[in-house]
């Protein structure tokens, strides 16, 4: 067995003394193995994202234990390590000075100058995003298919998928186990069930499609939404259209689906639904959803490289559709956090807040969130870069959390109630700015998924492509009820007068379904006598077990007068 060579041993004081001065000859050490080590940091870059999460919660611990060990008394010595660099290829100095807040003036356009001050009803918001020329692509692509699958065409025409629609709101305001449920005998639903019939409906399901499959390149079929791509692009770019606000948040959605023919389906640990289609999302403080993308993976097996990665790229593409220079502001968590990225945003005049995993940001050393929580709830610490006046705030409520930022810093530090388990009283904690700041304008994304959650239906398809397409619908109508309550503060409507989001919808699926339609049935041939006569009363008989169950059907002596019930 050969013999190790032991190099020579230093102790801690030699490490610093060597790292402050910049001197790390005694410390290099030649590797043989280099064009290999290169190789595994190239195969390591593959890995899934659930992996690469890990990965750095373990490069966090380590670097943590690293930092306790070499901490210094010394608050005000830069960190001047070669370990890592920006994107500009120099070194990141974090010093602990007082942070100077830009000049950061909204110079945006505004969206009650940009209204037509006219309100208008809630269908002719709905067309804002769901047109009548993206309903007539639909129609003929719907026809050809049905075509090519069954030999016939289905004959679908822009008012029957205008009523497929309504009659889909309407189900998601009154709510049954299936879409069969509305036409069976005894739970028939008349709004439903009247407007056409239970085979024309599923023929109308079966048969919506977008593209025609025959002329579909092999070229096209590489993007993995090729099905929808054409219903997304117009979808998105009605979303484009919307005035964006100050205050955008960027995060990701997921659309449930738990189908096995899909080559896009996602699994998000710790999600109401961890099953299902990853989109990333950019929505205003409102919840109106101004630009999104849907997730699909690799590509032909292989993840894309870049400068800033997948979640930097992804705040990029989603920030690049607002304007350059007008001082807007987006924030995200530590997903998508990186001092590369916030460079790049400012580039752009983006400024940026969010929270950051530790392992993320160079050469920054703030204090352990041990010797936080020994200082007590509420404790802080901050850094500024000196390259670029980047804020860095390590803030201890229950945990630590860490934070950046390009134009708020931890000052003016107010105060915030919290719950006291030992007490079982609330108390007051000390808040820097960056936090109120961040959760005052980090909820868009998830108020989006609040709303719409509610008031839709569930709809079954052997097709995954379908369920996009549902939840394009639903996200909508939320957009249309948002730019509708947004004119109705412009305008200065009472509170009162403004429609909820059920009212809107039901007041939607009426006009999607009776617009330029007559009544079904034969007309009379004779209309005074029509109008003179007395519609048949119609005597809704109880099923026949209950009627002979031998229970609450005997007389009983009261003081009023009445009928028989």
């Amino acid at each position: 067995m050969p013999l190790i060579k032991r190099g020579k041993t230093f102790s801690v004081t030699d490490v610093l003394e060597a790292i402050l001065n910049g001197d790390n000859s005694d410390f290099e050490i030649e590797s043989e193995n280099s064009d290999s080590d290169e190789e595994d940091t190239a195969q390591h870059s593959d890995i899934s994202a659930d992996e690469e999460s890990e990965d750095e919660n373990e490069t966090e611990i380590q670097t943590g234990q690293q930092t306790e060990s070499l901490s210094s008394d010394s608050e005000d010595v830069p960190c001047t390590t070669q370990c890592r660099k920006n994107s500009e290829g120099r070194e990141l100095r974090w010093l602990k000075k007082e942070f100077v807040n830009p000049e950061t003036t909204f110079t945006g356009a505004d969206f009650a100058a940009s209204s037509n001050y006219e309100l208008q009803t809630p269908l002719q918001y709905f067309q804002r995003f769901v047109s009548q020329e993206m309903l007539y692509n639909v129609m003929v692509k719907s026809n050809e298919y049905s075509l090519q699958k069954h030999g016939t065409v289905a004959d679908i025409s822009l008012k029957d998928l205008e009523q497929m629609i309504g009659m889909y709101l309407h189900m998601g305001i009154v709510q049954m186990p299936g879409v069969w449920v509305y036409w069976e005998t005894d739970t028939r639903y008349g709004p439903i069930a009247d407007v056409m019939t239970r085979n024309r409906f599923q023929c109308l399901l079966s048969s919506i499609h977008f593209v025609d499959n025959l002329t579909v390149t092999d070229e096209q079929k590489q993007d993995k939404l090729w099905k929808i791509r054409p219903w997304l692009e117009s979808f998105r770019e009605k979303c484009l259209q919307i005035v964006p606000e100050e205050h955008n948040s960027i995060d990701e959605m997921m659309i449930p689906f738990k189908g096995r023919f899909s080559g896009i389906r996602q699994y998000m640990r710790g999600k109401p639904h961890p099953w299902g289609f990853k989109i990333w999302a950019r929505t205003g403080i409102s919840g109106m959803l101004c630009d999104f993308d849907v997730y699909q993976g690799s590509v032909q097996g292989k993840p894309a490289r870049s400068e800033l990665g997948i979640s930097g790229d992804t705040v990029m593409r989603l920030a690049s559709t607002l304007p350059t220079g007008q001082n807007y502001k987006v924030y995200a968590d530590n997903f998508f956090t990186s001092v590369p990225l916030l460079v790049k945003l400012l580039e752009c005049g983006i400024h940026f807040v969010g929270t950051v995993r530790p392992g993320r940001v160079p050469n920054l050393r703030l204090a352990e969130e041990k010797e936080l929580k020994k200082q007590g709830r509420g404790s802080f610490d901050f850094r500024v870069s000196q390259e670029h006046n980047i804020c860095a705030v390590r803030w201890y409520d229950n945990r630590s959390v860490t934070l950046l930022s390009t134009f708020d810093g931890p000052n003016p530090v107010d105060k915030v109630a919290r719950w006291n388990k030992s007490t079982k009283s609330f108390t007051e904690v000390r808040r820097p700015s960056i936090v109120k700041t961040y959760n005052k304008f980090m909820g868009g994304i998830d108020l989006l998924d609040s709303f719409t959650a509610k008031y839709k239906f569930h709809m079954r398809s052997k097709r995954w492509y379908m369920y996009i397409f549902w939840h394009t619908i639903i996200i909508a109508v939320v957009n249309a009820w948002l730019q509708y309550k947004r004119d109705c503060r412009t305008l200065q409507i009472p509170v009162k007068e403004v429609l909820n989001r059920r009212r809107f919808q039901a007041q939607l699926s009426a006009s999607l379904i009776q617009t330029h339609t007559i009544k079904r049935g034969r007309p009379s041939m004779n209309e005074e006598r029509s109008q003179l006569s007395v519609k048949k009363k119609v005597y809704n008989a109880p099923p026949p077990d209950v009627r002979k169950d031998c229970i609450g059907h005997f007389p009983h002596k009261d003081q009023k007068r009445g009928r028989c019930r």
